[in-house]
C-alpha cells in the first residue's frame, strides 16, 4: 500500500512538474530566427549574440551573488517597499472616449495609453496577474483597476523590450484581434508571432529606424540603455525608446539607466512636448540599468521637455526603495528647478494640448 501512495504521489508531482514547465515554456515565448533573425544579426548593435549598449552595462553592480540579492529582495524587510492601503485611482472609459481628444491616461507601472491625432497607442500593456508572472509582481491595493476589456481597438501597440512587467502574454493575447500593428525593437516580434499574431502586423525596428503612421505622425525607434530577455540574460531582443512626433511630441523612455543616448535625442527632437520617463525599481546594485534619483534630474535638464511624467512605479515593488520614494524625489526637484511635472494618478485622463496633473495624491499614504 505504501508502494502505491508513494508511486502517486511521484506520478502527481510529475504531471504538476510538467504542466507548471508548459505553462512557463508558453511564458518565455521565442527568441528570433529564420528572416527575424537574419534582421537581428544584420543589426550594428548586435555583436557576439547580443545587443549591447553603445556604453557598456554591468548589470550586477554589487560583491553580492544573484541568489544573495535575490534571498535580500524576498526576505529582508525593507521599510514602506508597498503602501499599506489602496492607492486612489480614476477608472476613465477609454471606450468612450472621442477619438477626436488628444489624451495620455497612465494606467500603472510602464502601461500607457496615449490617443493623439485619431490614432491610439498602447505601451508595454500589463494588464494580467497570473502564473508565473504573479510570483514576483502583485499589483498594489486599488491598482489592477484596468482589464484587457476594458481597451479599445489600438491602432499601434508598442513594446519598448521584453521583460515580464512590460510584455505580458496573456494581455497581449487577450487583446490580439483588437490591435491593427505591434511596433517593437529587432526580435521581439518572434515573441508575439509565437503567440498568434499575423506576421504582417508585427514591425520589429532597430534604433533610429522609424515607421510612418500617416502624413502627420512618425512612430520613431530610439536608444535606451538596459538589457532584455524572458529567461535568462545575454540580450537576444532590443531594448528602445519611442517617440511620436506628430501634432505633439511624446517620448516615451522605456527602462533605460543613465547615458550618452538622451543627448542624441535631445539632438534630433529640439521641442518636447511631453516626456514620460523611467522612475523607479532602481537600486544600487544594478544602478546602470535604471535611472537612479538624481539621474533622472540630468535627464529632465538634457531633454527639456515642456512638461513631463514618471513611470515605472506605484504598482508593483521591484526593488527596496520606498513605494512613494520615487514620487516624491522627483517632486521636490521640480518645485526647486521650476519644472512642468505632472503626476496623475492611475487612470487619470491628461491632455496633450494643456497637460496638467499636479494633485500629490500619494502624500496622504507616506
Amino acid at each position: 500500500m505504501k508502494v502505491k501512495i508513494i508511486l502517486v504521489f511521484i506520478f502527481v508531482l510529475l504531471l504538476l512538474l510538467v504542466l507548471i514547465g508548459g505553462v512557463l515554456w508558453q511564458e518565455i515565448g521565442q527568441k528570433p530566427k529564420g528572416e527575424r533573425l537574419k534582421r537581428v544579426q544584420n543589426s550594428p548593435h548586435y555583436v557576439n549574440g547580443g545587443f549591447q549598449n553603445e556604453k557598456k552595462v554591468i548589470q550586477i553592480t554589487t560583491d553580492k551573488s544573484y541568489f544573495q540579492m535575490m534571498k535580500d529582495f524576498l526576505f529582508v524587510h525593507y521599510p514602506d517597499v508597498t503602501p499599506k492601503v489602496a492607492l486612489p485611482t480614476v477608472k476613465t472609459d477609454l471606450h468612450q472616449l472621442d477619438r477626436k481628444q488628444n489624451v495620455m491616461i497612465w494606467l500603472g507601472h510602464s502601461t500607457v495609453f496615449i490617443q493623439m491625432d485619431g490614432i491610439r497607442y498602447l505601451f508595454d500593456p500589463v494588464l494580467e496577474y497570473g502564473f508565473p508572472s504573479n510570483v514576483m509582481m502583485k499589483p498594489y491595493l486599488g491598482t489592477a483597476i484596468y482589464t484587457p476589456e476594458d481597451i479599445p481597438d489600438i491602432d499601434y501597440l508598442v513594446i519598448t523590450h521584453d521583460h515580464w512587467d512590460h510584455l505580458d502574454r496573456r494581455t497581449v493575447i487577450a487583446l490580439r484581434s483588437r490591435v491593427a500593428h505591434v511596433v517593437c525593437g529587432l526580435g521581439v516580434g518572434q515573441h508575439f508571432e509565437y503567440w498568434g499574431y499575423d506576421a504582417d502586423k508585427i514591425h520589429d525596428l532597430d534604433w533610429n529606424d522609424k515607421w510612418v503612421v500617416d502624413d502627420r505622425t512618425t512612430l520613431h525607434c530610439l536608444e535606451s540603455r538596459h538589457v532584455s530577455g524572458r529567461m535568462g540574460s545575454g540580450n537576444p531582443t532590443l531594448f528602445a525608446s519611442y517617440m511620436i512626433e506628430g501634432t505633439q511630441n511624446v517620448y516615451i523612455t522605456g527602462d533605460t539607466g543613465f547615458g550618452d543616448h538622451f543627448e542624441k535625442i535631445a539632438k534630433l527632437f529640439p521641442k518636447i512636448d511631453l516626456a514620460i520617463m523611467e522612475n523607479g525599481q532602481y537600486g544600487v546594485d544594478w544602478h546602470q540599468m535604471h535611472l537612479m534619483p538624481h539621474e533622472l534630474q540630468e535627464a529632465v535638464k538634457i531633454l527639456q521637455p515642456h512638461a513631463f511624467m514618471t513611470y515605472h512605479h506605484a504598482k508593483f515593488s521591484l526593488s527596496n526603495h520606498p513605494w512613494y520614494a520615487p514620487l516624491e524625489n522627483i517632486t521636490k526637484a521640480a518645485e526647486a528647478n521650476h519644472w512642468h511635472l505632472l503626476t496623475p494618478m492611475i487612470g487619470f485622463p491628461v491632455s496633450l494640448e494643456a497637460p496638467s496633473a499636479e494633485e500629490r495624491w500619494w502624500k496622504s499614504m507616506m
